[in-house]
């Protein structure tokens, strides 16, 4: 029979008297004549009554003292596990969890905890073997199926995490990790209905649950519901004041396919309106929050912006000048400059960092600038943002001197481990497309910062020193444009490794008539400006047979909008072939199957045209004001190819409708694009270019 005297503890515990409880375990642990079994439980009793007066030392010292008595009892182990965790002791806790596992195999809440202990120490894929332990010791354990499908997307295996998120749900369809993280992969997925329906029933599951409704609101937005977003960012500002990013969403949200013109305008006039309203309201939001929370409250971009074809000098300096002055306010050593390293005749420490280091737009362009700067003068630091590591990020690891995977982290995680590391230079290849990078842009983490043309605006961040841009691409006035000085590259500006086109595309594979003259624009529909949709039809009405060939939107509410858009124009319907979002082989192949590329005004084609260059896809442009309207003039003209860059919408249509039904003339074309390949492709002179700029600079 147990002593009776620890009954007594345990009833002061239930009673929530810890101070009692701990008085009496003390007078049971003084009895010298306590039997084994009972010291160790009178142990367990007093580290419960520690720890509800907050001493987590004590507790810890308690439990351990249990153990050394008898080191077989797995839910001690677990609960030492768990002290330690709020300790903030993860060693400690993942190995006590550790212990209980091996203790018991079967013990599954072990199992689960050991994998939340080994994913807080970055040990993402350890912690995603122990979740699945879980769930294989106990099948019906929905918490832990919930912690699996995150771990699983954590490991960029979103098959595994949604079935093991659908079934956390199935079990406790109250399960509410399990319906954030499922609204999160539906979201990115694209998705948008789906995802919103999961992030309404979060918020509803628990009213306090402010990330819920902002991220609600994201996803409305992506959709185009401005006024249903609006109204979930008011609600989580509502529900907690200080989350600036419901701020920031609530007044400067934009539309992703603007209906008009004229829709775009009153879009600009709102968002500089909100900027002034956010500079009202943030800084009194702001003033409670830590520093750490402050920094990861900036996780904003205002990446539509650069879409709608205007001057956004002064608008990006705006927002980045409230960022900088909230950051001044609540963690200036953020922001304060760092002096130039002593280097003698060390190798300069550069450093990238991106949530792109993948097979995609930003990926391609930016590869080569890490692993072709020669490694004897440079010390190349990778700082990967992202989930999953592809073919892409394989080859930055392997070629990089130092390669930090850092996946979902926030920027008060990011910020310390980049700073640590004491560069000479930071780049961030792509700033405005990712939140994370675009808030760490307003510090200061390195004594040369600079951004480069992966999203062609500038960032007006003060602490973003030099804009990384293409010669070829910048119009004569290109420096006026940005905050940061301007420093431009040979050739595109990169060593662009040529996409290996499939030779096997047929028309009917997509479905596209055979005969049919077809004109490409394969934009995303947010960046098609209302502006196009007129010069789409004049090109359309010059080659009566022939067909708009796009792609569809992300959500089928963007799809509809462009498609009503278009119509407006007076483009039938049965003259538009928008396809389904495809991989990059298929896309290739759509490429090749084409006549003509029609290119899109203000915002020109960049990747998209380098894959129309590599298939032999004549394309027609029309130079813009700023460098991102003027990316494919830049190509063609480094090609030869000028007779496709047009001086007036006038011209545009003349060109798009020559190559759409002159035969010999479009294959004329495409021979001389095919045979120039090598002036834009695999250009070794655009990084021996930066290797010197930074040579004389860093």
């Amino acid at each position: 029979m147990p002593d009776p005297r620890l009954a007594a503890v345990q009833s002061r515990l239930a009673a929530g008297d810890a101070a009692g409880a701990r008085a009496l375990a003390d007078d049971v642990l003084r009895d010298a004549a306590l039997a084994t079994p009972d010291r160790a439980a009178a142990f367990v009793l007093r580290a419960r009554a520690h720890e509800a007066q907050g001493d987590l030392r004590q507790a810890i010292a308690d439990l351990e003292g249990a153990l050394a008595l008898d080191p077989n009892q797995a839910r001690v182990w677990n609960e030492l596990g768990l002290v330690a965790a709020d300790a903030g002791l993860a060693d400690r806790a993942a190995a006590a969890f550790d212990h209980a596992t091996r203790v018991d195999p079967g013990y599954a809440r072990a199992w689960n905890n050991l994998a939340n202990a080994l994913r807080a120490a970055g040990r993402v894929a350890d912690a995603a073997r122990a979740a699945g332990r879980a769930v294989a010791s106990d099948p019906g354990y929905a918490l832990a199926w919930s912690n699996l499908g995150a771990l699983a997307r954590e490991t960029d295996d979103d098959a595994r995490a949604e079935a093991a998120l659908r079934r956390a749900l199935a079990l406790d369809a109250n399960q509410r990790g399990a319906v954030t993280t499922l609204a999160g992969l539906l979201r990115e997925r694209g998705d948008l209905a789906g995802a919103a329906e999961l992030f309404a029933r979060a918020g509803t599951l628990d009213p306090r649950d402010a990330n819920a409704m902002l991220q609600l609101g994201g996803t409305l937005a992506e959709a185009d519901d401005l006024t249903s977003a609006r109204a979930a960012f008011a609600e989580a500002g509502m529900r907690d004041p200080k989350l600036l990013r419901a701020l920031f969403g609530q007044w400067l949200t934009l539309p992703m396919v603007p209906g008009s013109a004229a829709a775009v305008a009153a879009a600009r006039a709102a968002f500089a309106d909100g900027l002034a309203r956010v500079e009202a309201e943030a800084p009194a939001r702001a003033a409670a929050l830590s520093a750490d929370r402050l920094l990861d409250e900036l996780r904003w971009t205002n990446f539509l912006l650069a879409y709608q074809g205007g001057d956004d000098k002064v608008l990006q300096a705006g927002f980045a000048g409230i960022a900088a002055g909230l950051v001044d306010a609540r963690a200036p050593g953020w922001r304060r400059p760092l002096a130039a390293r002593v280097r003698g005749g060390a190798r300069v420490k550069i450093g990238f960092a991106s949530a792109f280091f993948r097979d995609g737009t930003a990926g391609r362009y930016f590869e080569r600038w890490i692993t072709a700067l020669p490694r004897e003068e440079f010390d190349v630091h990778v700082y990967h943002l992202l989930p999953g590591v592809d073919a892409l990020a394989q080859r930055l690891a392997q070629r990089a001197d130092t390669f930090r995977h850092c996946p979902w982290w926030r920027p008060s995680q990011v910020a310390p481990r980049i700073r640590a590391d004491a560069l000479d230079v930071l780049v961030y290849p792509e700033l405005g497309m990712g939140t994370v990078t675009f808030a760490l842009a307003a510090l200061r983490l390195a004594p040369l910062q600079c951004a480069a043309w992966g999203h062609p605006v500038t960032t007006g961040h003060a602490t973003v020193d030099v804009f990384l841009s293409v010669a070829a691409m910048e119009p004569a006035d290109g420096a006026a444009h940005y905050t940061e000085r301007l420093v431009t590259l040979p050739g595109i500006g990169t060593c662009y490794r040529a996409p290996e086109v499939p030779p096997d595309a047929t028309r009917a594979r997509f479905g596209l008539p055979d005969g049919a003259p077809l004109l490409l624009c394969p934009q995303s529909l947010f960046k098609i400006h209302p502006d196009n949709d007129a010069l789409f039809a004049r090109a359309l009405a010059a080659v009566p047979d022939a067909l708009l060939v796009g792609f569809e939107g992300r959500d089928p509410r963007l799809t509809a909008a462009y498609s009503a858009r278009l119509a407006a124009a007076g483009i039938a319907p049965e003259r538009v072939r928008l396809l389904p979002q495809c991989g990059h082989d298929d896309y290739l192949r759509v490429n090749t199957l084409c006549d003509v590329m029609l290119d899109t005004l203000h915002w020109s084609g960049g990747n998209t045209s380098l894959d129309a260059l590599a298939c032999g896809l004549p394309l027609v442009t029309l130079p813009g004001r700023f460098m991102r309207g003027r990316q494919s003039a830049g190509m063609l003209r480094l090609m030869g190819v000028d007779a496709c860059v047009a001086r007036d919408e006038d011209d545009y249509v003349r060109i798009a409708a020559a190559l759409a039904t002159d035969r010999a003339r479009r294959d004329e074309v495409s021979r001389r694009i095919l045979a120039a390949g090598a002036r834009i492709f695999d250009d070794a002179a655009p990084v021996a270019a930066l290797a010197q700029w930074l040579r004389e600079n860093a």
